[in-house]
């Protein structure tokens, strides 16, 4: 429908009504210097929004968001103590946001109907460093930041969390993260033209399995 920007906040309870389905898979291997982190994941929102406009006219429409991205980094522990590790890591971050929609306004007899497909993917070269601190003998506090640039306007990442180590093959973390992104295709007019300027903060539990 032509250059549209719009500002949109979703919590929670709104990503439970929108999400459609997700998927998330990540590992690590390590040698106690060298680790190696990867991350997969796959979400999709779709939404029906539907109504009368204020001059009379009925909208039905329908949306649909992809998302897909995959992480991979190589990090090197550079410092070691019994109170603090330290490491630095490097990679790369790729996304891919495939975004549908499909509105269609009725007015008397007339019917106008406006569609808009856009498939876009880029991928980041990350730096980061990470600190993790031993709390007890199965307790740690995990700290992790990176910054992204190349194919976005820059991406940044902070992870803090709090890891139980309740089994030798087994780890429970609680954890906090947050992410921005900025990427712009093209320029505000251009047909092409897909700005995508978000936050992402929140909490989370997670368990790892160690082979």
């Amino acid at each position: 429908a032509g250059p549209v920007e719009a500002e949109v906040d979703l919590d929670p309870d709104d990503f439970d009504d929108l999400m459609e389905s997700a998927f998330g898979l990540a590992g690590y291997a390590t040698n106690g210097k060298w680790m190696i982190q990867y991350s997969f994941g796959k979400l999709k929102l779709e939404d029906n929004p539907s109504g009368v406009l204020p001059g009379g006219e009925t909208m039905s429409s329908e949306f649909g968001f992809d998302i897909t991205s995959g992480e991979f980094t190589v990090g090197y522990f550079f410092y070691r103590s019994p109170s603090i590790i330290l490491g630095s890591h490097i990679g790369g971050r790729y996304s891919k946001h495939e975004l549908d929609s499909d509105i269609t306004i009725v007015s008397g007899l007339d019917t106008t109907r406006l569609s808009k497909n856009i498939d876009e993917k880029w991928t980041d070269v990350l730096f980061g460093i990470s600190a993790d601190i031993p709390l007890a003998e199965k307790w740690t506090w995990n700290n992790r930041f990176n910054v992204g640039f190349g194919g976005s306007e820059g991406t940044y990442f902070g992870y803090t969390g709090i890891t139980w180590r309740f089994l030798k093959n087994w780890s429970a973390s609680l954890y906090g993260q947050y992410t921005a992104i900025e990427y712009e295709n093209g320029s505000k007019g251009d047909p092409d033209w897909y700005l995508y300027d978000v936050n992402e903060f929140g909490l989370g539990i997670g368990g790892l399995f160690h082979w």
